[in-house]
């Protein structure tokens, strides 16, 4: 898997390499993750240093490095059975097992019985303050590690998190920029406004909700959703007009449908949506008001639950004649 390193001794040399792989993985993440971890086999003497990281399905090995006379066998089928998830537990620090057979915790392990794995080192990989993986190494039979193993092991942890770091930020900029073309390559078309109110359509919600949502899960932010009716008498399109001029600028007011208009307000809690909507109301006058929030949590990804409650709870406001009525689901 990864292409043989220099075989280095001492401290110093042991920093002169990772300054060398700093260097060269400035523009290619993928020299880091195949160097570094060979680095650590030769380095430490160990049978096989790998990274893995948490998905939707458990662990999954995704690089490493082998020694000569070493194997990945069972690693690649069963990586949860190794140590690894004791360090996604406890992400602040390195798991060290100089030798999982004569330590009663470990001994009974599958990382030991199952994988064979009696010594082990590894730190987690976060990106922010979240661990999204680890970095390990193995061997098969005893071994102490010393403080100078462990400081290489943890400073090689730091860059490739920073790296992986670095490619969630790349890749969430192109979605970001993506969204953004899109929606500035169709924002003058004349079938995203409403000629009866003025206002963006729901076409306009579908397109401005792709760049918005997204944004929203990455600061983790919830967003609260407000639905009421109210007829299209002389002066209400301009009462809406006045209501978008003063919103704050990545707030959002929709004609959803005829007579109905969802307000839309980003990384705003209900309290806070409470005081926004009494200043509305101001300008649009009383109306029963349903109100929700959408929570960055990954169960509503595309905010359809969220649409379905602020729906219900406008239904019940209007039946219960209630100014505001919350539903949290």
């Amino acid at each position: 898997m990864a292409k043989p390193v220099k075989r280095r001794t001492g401290t110093a040399d042991h920093l002169a390499s990772l300054s060398e792989l700093l260097h060269d993985s400035r523009t290619d993440s993928a020299r880091l993750f195949e160097h570094g971890l060979a680095l650590l086999v030769q380095a430490l003497g160990v049978d096989r240093a790998l990274l893995t990281r948490i998905t939707g399905l458990g662990h999954e090995v995704f690089w490493w490095s082998v020694a000569p006379r070493a194997n990945m066998d069972r690693i690649f089928e069963a990586p949860e059975k190794g140590f690894c998830p004791f360090v996604i537990a406890h992400p602040d620090r390195t798991l060290t097992i100089p030798d999982a057979a004569r330590e009663p915790r470990w001994r009974k392990s599958p990382g030991h019985l199952e994988l064979g794995i009696r010594a082990y080192a590894g730190v987690a990989l976060k990106v922010g303050d979240q661990a999204v993986g680890t970095l390990c190494v193995q061997h098969h039979a005893p071994r102490p590690f010393t403080r100078a193993e462990l400081a290489l092991l943890r400073t090689m942890g730091h860059l490739i998190a920073r790296t992986l770091e670095s490619e969630n930020l790349k890749r969430e900029l192109q979605a970001a920029l993506d969204a953004l073309e899109l929606s500035s390559a169709i924002v003058e078309d004349s079938a995203l406004l409403s000629a009866r109110s003025g206002l963006p359509n729901r076409r306009y919600l579908d397109i401005w909700l792709r760049s918005t949502l997204f944004m929203a899960r990455r600061r983790r932010e919830p967003m609260a959703l407000a639905l009421w009716s109210q007829p299209m008498l002389p002066g209400t399109k301009g009462r809406l007009a006045t209501v978008m001029n003063h919103l704050r600028g990545e707030d959002l007011l929709v004609e959803l449908s005829t007579d109905q208009y969802l307000l839309l307000l980003p990384h705003t809690s209900d309290s806070g949506a409470e005081v926004l909507l009494s200043r509305l109301r101001a300008t649009v006058g009383n109306h029963p008001t349903g109100a929700t929030l959408w929570l960055p949590d990954g169960k509503d990804m595309t905010m359809k639950s969220a649409l379905r409650r602020v729906a219900k709870a406008f239904t019940d406001a209007n039946r219960e004649g209630s100014a505001l009525l919350w539903n949290h689901g």
